[in-house]
């Protein structure tokens, strides 16, 4: 925010100081157009210094110019997290795409704290990722736990138009696909996928964030995987979100 708002005042800055250098005298209305780059630019330093994510011991806090917002751990229901692969240097045209191709992409991450009250944590916020993974990590196993334990009674455990039943995955009300036939469970790009074997396009195919508490679900998956004698590396790590924080 600080570098959209400073652009402007540079541009009307530049053009104010080449007048200025031959000798002419400042229209009032560019002075003006200088003076409310500048109270722009100030604004959005005093705006972004004041944002702040804060992750405590009771629960994560929400403090900007506007706004402060606090939620205790125990009053979290649902997350719901969102990543966008960013190419930074789209813009250098060839060059670009070398440096795209030897750095790889930027991914843009954001997560939706839901209860009472929301909290967003975007990726304007400093150390984004960080702030994400700390929230999910206090969040997440009671979450899992919750929902373990109803599909272990028998139940479904409902994540938006996906819910996972005791025998698999159900896309919106369609027949389960088997826990022992799914190959690919995985967050790719800003997309959830999931893919039964034999299959040549995935099963399911949806936006990350319109998933409710995206990592539990991936979590139960690898779980149930494993049961069957499928066990990963993220069912035996406890947290799919490790791999994409």
């Amino acid at each position: 925010m600080r570098i959209l708002a400073a652009l402007p005042l540079l541009i009307v800055g530049g053009i104010g100081a080449v007048i200025y250098s031959q000798g002419q005298s400042l229209d009032p209305i560019l002075w003006g157009i200088i003076a409310f780059c500048v109270a722009l630019f100030l604004y959005a330093c005093i705006w972004a210094a004041k944002r702040r994510v804060t992750i405590h011991q009771e629960g994560v806090s929400y403090k900007s110019l506007m706004n402060e917002t606090d939620l205790r751990w125990d009053e979290i229901t649902e997350t719901r997290y969102g990543q966008q692969p960013v190419n930074m240097y789209a813009h250098f045209g060839l060059i670009g795409l070398l440096l795209s191709l030897r750095k790889g992409q930027n991914v843009q991450r954001s997560l939706q704290v839901i209860g009472p009250r929301i909290i967003k944590i975007t990726s304007q916020i400093r150390d984004n990722p960080e702030a994400i993974r700390l929230v999910l990590e206090h969040v997440n196993p009671r979450l899992r736990q919750e929902a373990a334990r109803l599909l272990d009674s028998g139940g479904t455990v409902p994540f938006g138009n996906l819910a996972l039943s005791p025998v698999g995955v159900i896309w919106k009300g369609k027949e389960p696909i088997p826990y022992s036939a799914i190959v690919k469970s995985r967050i790719d790009g800003a997309l959830l996928r999931i893919k039964a074997e034999g299959k040549w396009l995935d099963n399911v195919a949806v936006n990350a964030k319109r998933v409710p508490n995206v990592f539990v679900l991936l979590d139960l998956v690898e779980q149930r995987r494993g049961a069957l004698g499928q066990m990963t590396a993220a069912a035996m790590a406890g947290s799919s979100s490790s791999q994409y924080l």
